[in-house]
């Protein structure tokens, strides 16, 4: 756990204020992210305003495992999408001819993520993009240490697509994190397939008349070329 109170006890870490916003005239909030002995986390801070009218760090404050920041990043798209939606939010001012979007413009990590979703959408197959993050490595203390998200999930076959790339070192990297999250989530399915060959599973997915998750789910984790 990081004190900030007493920065001597991440003295041998590593702790940097990213940014920080006065939520009232006596308090602020400050975010921060922490590593000591291997272990990285983001931290929420409530700073209280003293004597001298410095703000000052309390006892309270949240630590965030850093292996768990995809979660979070999408917890604050879907907090702006909201607020925007509602106009809720004080910082942002509409056109009077123009509605504030709901739905934000997905941002794919690689341009085969993008293709995939469009051959998705031609077959019209439901997705979502990296919906849920998975622990799936954790620390003496039980801190998440390591996560995994993968790509896609298509709800109609309750079904998981982590896609891989061609270079062999990340692709055996993520196998270890899929075998992982089998052994430790064991309900989820969840399939592994190289850029040739998912086209050739949607075409096959396409096909069926009704989702056979069951069925999805009990294939190998990995599609082999033939």
């Amino acid at each position: 756990m990081i004190d900030l109170q007493n920065r001597e006890s991440v003295k041998d870490g590593f702790v940097q204020e990213v940014s920080k916003f006065q939520i009232s005239t006596s308090a602020e909030i400050r975010v921060l992210v922490a590593e000591k002995d291997h272990y990285a986390s983001i931290v929420l801070g409530l700073y209280q305003r003293a004597a001298d009218g410095e703000f000052k760090p309390t006892e309270k404050h949240l630590e965030i495992p850093s292996a768990l920041f995809p979660e979070l990043k999408r917890t604050v798209d879907a907090l702006g999408a909201i607020l925007m939606a509602r106009q809720l939010s004080g910082d942002f001012e509409y056109p009077e001819e123009e509605e504030p979007k709901e739905e934000k413009r997905i941002q794919f990590a690689h341009p085969s993520e993008q293709e995939f979703a469009r051959v998705l959408d031609f077959y019209q197959i439901k997705w979502q993009y990296e919906p849920r993050t998975f622990a799936v490595r954790w620390d003496s203390d039980g801190n998440v240490i390591e996560s995994f998200t993968p790509d896609f999930y298509l709800p109609d076959y309750d079904l998981y697509i982590e896609l891989t790339t061609l270079k062999q070192e990340l692709v055996t990297k993520k196998n270890r994190k899929v075998r992982h999250l089998k052994q430790l989530y064991p309900e989820i399915n969840i399939k592994v397939m190289y850029a040739k060959d998912y086209k050739r599973l949607l075409e096959k997915f396409a096909g069926r008349a009704e989702p056979e998750s069951k069925q999805a789910g009990n294939e190998d984790e990995e599609v082999k070329l033939r």
